[in-house]
């Protein structure tokens, strides 16, 4: 039963909502926040895996992840580190197989990605003279139902102070805000993003070479997607505010992004903020160390935009259509990046010159709309010539 995908995940989140709101009144002195909302996330993970040995495997694989997360806090290299918690969702990236049991087939459909993230994200951000945090309060984080398997991706800074507030989070305003978010994520997600699927996308030949089918590809994909992930995020928002979490915004008008920089605090936020937070910075201030590179801060900024953006599409996955589509976002920042440090070091414009703001404005807006789209349009796997 996959996220916001059937009635029956809605009927949960419901009675998932209802236990919240009855446990503020009825057990709060009993059960806390944080543990109400681990059994609940164990309640959900043993209805998705129906099979009880997935269920043993799940909460094993959880409790690695905590063990291995209280053993790598006292590495003082924070890659090994980093490298250790990721292993289980490379291995899952990679589809390699131990012997016969093929781990992808479990991992791959626990949300591996954002639980992974998560958890670098907790490890990188805890000092080493920080007391580890419970058990309960790490599974509750990693394993919050709505944003499970389709994110945002959140932070346990954030996150704890949801627990710290506990049921005083539950409150009729923010009950209805999170209602509101859940029908726009309803209608984006299941009519906006349906009729264009069923009413464009299907009737296009994907492997068609024609113009006229490339083109309305390239214009139909990247609205779809901007519609369906933005509906699923602001379903798990709403669902998570009903539930006393807030999540973090994901999408901000997208559309309207002027630039790479720009977008990617449109689109998809949290994981764009995840990757400069947690691997641009780390890796631009490694490279700032070394000698050759102490005099050229514009090839380090580039080197590191371009290494992000390729991971970004390697997490997806290593088929050629992912690894090509973050390589382009890649580009695309080395090379707005390279236009900015041009017009500070002219200190001008060397592009637009003295065009009016306003002009320049909707001119970036609509080339990189175009940009963007074609990025995602290799993503989507539906290019014929990829």
């Amino acid at each position: 039963m996959l996220p916001f995908s059937t009635p029956e995940f809605f009927l949960l989140m419901g009675l998932f909502v209802g236990v919240m709101w009855v446990g503020k009144w009825a057990f709060k002195n009993l059960i806390s926040f944080s543990l109400l909302l681990t059994i609940l996330s164990a309640l959900y993970i043993a209805i998705y895996f129906p099979r009880p040995m997935h269920f043993v495997v799940f909460f094993a694989y959880s409790y690695l992840v905590y063990y291995l997360f209280s053993f790598v806090l006292k590495t003082e290299n924070k890659l090994w580190g980093i490298l250790m918690l990721c292993w289980p969702m490379i291995t899952l990236k990679l589809n390699i197989k131990e012997g016969a049991f093929d781990l992808s087939e479990l991992l791959g459909m626990a949300g591996l990605s954002y639980i992974s993230f998560r958890t670098v994200s907790l490890y990188y951000d805890t000092l080493p003279e920080e007391k580890p945090i419970n058990i309960i309060t790490f599974f509750s984080f990693i394993s919050f139902t709505p944003s499970l398997l389709i994110g945002p991706i959140d932070r346990m800074n954030r996150f704890k102070n949801d627990l710290k507030l506990g049921y005083d989070q539950l409150t009729l305003s923010r009950f209805y805000e999170g209602m509101q978010e859940l029908i726009y994520g309803v209608f984006y997600t299941y009519v906006c993003a349906e009729v264009i699927d069923r009413y464009w996308l299907s009737t296009i030949d994907s492997t068609s070479t024609e113009f006229s089918a490339i083109v309305s590809n390239f214009y139909g994909y990247f609205i779809y997607l901007y519609f369906d992930f933005a509906g699923y995020s602001s379903m798990a928002i709403g669902v998570g505010k009903m539930m006393g979490v807030d999540l973090p915004i994901n999408f901000n008008k997208p559309f309207l992004a002027q630039n790479p920089q720009d977008f990617w605090r449109r689109f998809h936020k949290s994981l764009g903020d995840w990757l400069s937070d947690y691997f641009f910075k780390p890796l631009y201030k490694f490279l700032s160390q070394r000698k050759s590179l102490k005099k050229n801060p514009l090839l380090r900024q580039n080197i590191a935009m371009m290494a992000t953006f390729t991971l970004m599409g390697c997490w997806n996955g290593f088929q050629l259509n992912f690894v090509l589509s973050g390589m382009l976002f890649g580009v695309y920042s080395v090379g707005h990046n390279s236009y900015i440090y041009q017009c500070k070091k002219q200190k001008k414009d060397v592009v637009f010159g003295d065009i009016n703001e306003g002009v320049k404005k909707w001119i970036s807006v609509i080339l990189f709309l175009h940009l963007a789209a074609f990025s995602i349009y290799i993503f989507s796997g539906r290019a014929p010539f990829i």
